[in-house]
Order: structure tokens, then C-alpha cells, then sequence
């Protein structure tokens, strides 16, 4: 998936030949913009990242299965002309780790973690070099130039999961996420989303995630009764939730959720109980509801290489690191070339307008335990909602 910069200038080199020979062709007066596009990313392959994260401090292990991630795909990619430089994000400023990836000659910049950090670039006008922070900025949008943001964003998730709600025809949903901060943003997330698009939020309960799921699954569908759930829970939490909809009478209403049900391992005993239930995920969390199976999945021996070696507790951040790494490569061409879009391990990649890149993420449906395809409504001439 390299861009090729040797095959990019002999190309310009035959197509300087052929207008040099046939000037009075209306075609060789003027190139097509794609072209010129074309002959500005000609020499601008990036040949020497800089990796900005924690080697110490409470982020570490994050960063270190995302660097895990970056490593796993810049080996097995056979791309040998791509250097890695990695810095120790956790300590100095930022003015000083750019001041370092500078002095190692990097192109690009893959970091910073830390969620301030993001937000103190977003608010510059340009930042020293291309960068791929691998967070997002607080915000309401990102003001510098050169600066992407990527992440695995819950609140992106629930965005996505209120459309897919309200393109299967549901009006009326209840919200039950965890009462904490991670929860009240990702409710709201999902509230402004739904609101956005004419929905009506019938109840927004917060539980205990410490405790069972019977009382807070009964005040969600209780008074005015919704006709979609949107949940955000961890695995043992969640699969208590369904089997309580059917005790008080709500077992057929759809429950939409996000990739936080399911930690990646088949385990159908168990998620049993979420059967029905629709989420959305990474594309290498189910490769067969996904993609059609593991052979399928984008960067394959990477995933092999991860799925095998690394702590399944870890593997979407894993997942991250070899989209930051496919993503860091294509800076430049993001910058001259809107549309452009990745399918990444972590579902299909596209920088919004600010710089933030956008994940689309496929859904799934638990059957008999196990997450199976989605198909989207009508694409094989079904008008009917799944």
C-alpha cells in the first residue's frame, strides 16, 4: 500500500516525454488536478517516523501495546525504507520532544498520548512537524495545521450506534450507561447524536456498575416504553441486561451497543444471554462478521502475529498501533488528497475536515453466543430492518 515514489517519477518522467512530443495536444497543455496532485506527493514518502509515548507513568501499558502495535507492522509490512525513532514521551515539553524528533531527522510524528497534550496542539496555529496524536483534543474543533487526531473513541461509537438506530426506523430510545464520567460522556454522545437526527430519549438511566442489572434495566423501559435501548457496558454487566428485558416483557425490544460487551474471545456459554443484541466493533475483533473471515482482514499477518502473541485484554489497542502506523505513512498524501480513507484494523479510516480522523466501524448481531454479519437493510433488496 506504499505510494511508490520511484513508480510515481518515472510515471511524470514518460508523461513529460509524451508532452514534450505532443505539444499541440489539448491534453498536454494542461494536466488534470489528480495529476498535479499526483506529482506534489511525488517525493514526500515518509521514510522516518518519530514515536512520542510514555515509558513511564499511569498511560505506559497503553502506550506500550500501542507501540507493540507500530513495531508488529512496520516489521511485517516489508516497507524496509521506513525508519522508527522512539522518544520517551513522559518526560520534557512538547517544544523539546519536537526538538528531538527534529534532530533525528523524522518526517512525521506519531503521539502524544495524553489527552491535555492533544488539546495544547489543537490550540496552536501549526505544529513543527505532521502529527498523528493518538487522542483527541477537548475542544469543540482543531485549529492546527498538520495536526490529525486518531483514537478508539467511545463516543464515536455511540454516535454511529444512535444512526444505525435511527436508520433501522426507531424514534424512541433509553439510554443506560455506567454512572461515571466515562459514562455521562458517552450517554452524551449518543443523546446529542439522537437529538440531531429527531430522536426522542424516552430515559437515560445511570447504574452502579458494581451492581446488578435488574433494577436500573427496569426504570430504562419503565413509564414511557422505548422502542430501542442504547447500552454501554463491560461483558458481565451487559449480558445481565436481556435476560431482565424479557423478564419484564421487553425481550423483543432491540438493544444497540458498543464494542465494550465483548472482550474478543468466543465464549458462546456466556454471551448467550446477549443474544439479539447489536454492536459495533473493530474489524480484527470479528474478523467472520466483519470481513468474512480472518484471511480477509486488512494487514492479516499482523493480526496473526498480535492475535496469538499478545494479552487479549490489550488487542484493540494492538490494532491501533498498526493503523497509527499505516496512517503516520500517509500524512502527506492526507493533506493534499481529500477523501482519502484507510481500512484499517480498526474499522475504515477517513480524516474529517479538522484533521480528525473518522472511524467507520462494521456491526454485529450475537447469534446462539457468537457475533454474526449485519446486513445493512436493502442491499440485497430486503427493505426490512434486521
Amino acid at each position: 500500500m506504499r505510494s511508490g515514489g520511484g513508480d510515481i517519477e518515472r510515471l511524470f518522467q514518460r508523461l513529460d516525454d509524451w508532452r514534450s512530443r505532443s505539444q499541440r495536444h489539448p491534453a498536454a497543455r494542461r494536466l488534470p488536478a489528480d495529476l498535479l496532485t499526483l506529482r506534489e506527493l511525488s517525493g514526500q514518502e515518509v521514510q522516518h517516523i518519530a514515536v512520542m509515548l510514555p515509558e513511564s507513568g499511569p498511560l505506559s501499558r497503553i502506550a506500550e501495546a500501542v507501540a507493540e502495535g507500530i513495531r508488529t507492522q512496520h516489521r511485517l509490512s516489508n516497507d524496509a525504507d521506513v525508519r522508527l525513532s522512539f522518544i520517551d514521551g513522559s518526560s520534557g515539553n512538547l517544544e523539546a520532544l519536537y526538538r528531538e524528533a527534529e534532530n533525528r531527522g523524522a518526517q512525521v510524528v506519531i503521539g502524544p498520548l495524553d489527552k491535555d497534550r492533544v488539546s495544547e496542539l489543537e490550540r496552536r496555529d501549526r505544529v513543527p512537524l505532521p502529527t498523528l496524536a493518538l487522542n483527541y483534543g477537548r475542544g469543540g474543533n482543531n485549529n492546527a495545521e498538520g495536526l490529525f487526531q486518531y483514537g478508539l473513541s467511545a463516543e464515536d461509537e455511540a454516535a454511529q450506534a444512535a444512526q444505525r438506530a435511527w436508520r433501522d426506523g426507531h424514534r424512541r430510545a433509553a439510554l443506560l450507561v455506567p454512572d461515571n464520567d466515562w459514562g455521562r460522556r458517552v450517554g452524551e454522545a449518543f443523546w446529542d447524536e439522537w437529538r440531531d437526527l429527531g430522536g426522542e430519549v424516552t430515559k437515560a438511566v445511570r447504574y452502579n456498575p458494581g451492581a446488578a442489572a435488574t433494577e436500573s434495566t427496569r426504570r430504562a423501559i419503565a413509564e414511557a416504553r422505548p422502542d430501542a435501548l442504547f447500552m454501554l457496558a463491560l461483558p458481565d454487566y451487559a449480558r445481565q441486561v436481556p435476560p431482565t428485558l424479557d423478564y419484564y416483557g421487553a425481550g423483543d425490544l432491540p438493544v444497540y451497543a458498543t464494542s465494550h460487551l465483548f472482550n474478543g474471545r468466543l465464549n458462546p456459554r456466556l454471551d448467550g444471554d446477549l443474544d439479539d443484541v447489536l454492536f459495533l466493533d473493530i474489524p480484527w475483533q470479528i474478523p467472520d462478521a466483519a470481513v468474512g473471515g480472518e484471511d480477509a482482514l486488512p494487514f492479516s499477518a499482523s493480526y496473526r502475529e498480535l492475535r496469538e502473541e499478545a494479552d487479549p485484554n490489550l488487542f484493540r489497542l494492538n490494532a491501533m498501533g498498526v493503523d497509527a502506523f499505516e496512517l503516520a505513512r500517509r500524512l502527506p498524501q492526507f493533506q493534499l488528497v481529500s477523501g482519502s480513507e484507510v481500512f484499517g484494523a480498526t474499522g475504515t479510516l477517513r480524516p474529517g475536515p479538522d484533521g480528525r480522523i473518522q472511524r467507520q466501524l462494521p456491526w454485529a448481531r450475537f447469534v446462539n453466543g457468537v457475533p454474526q454479519p449485519v446486513l445493512i437493510p436493502g442491499i440485497f433488496g430486503d427493505e426490512q430492518s434486521p
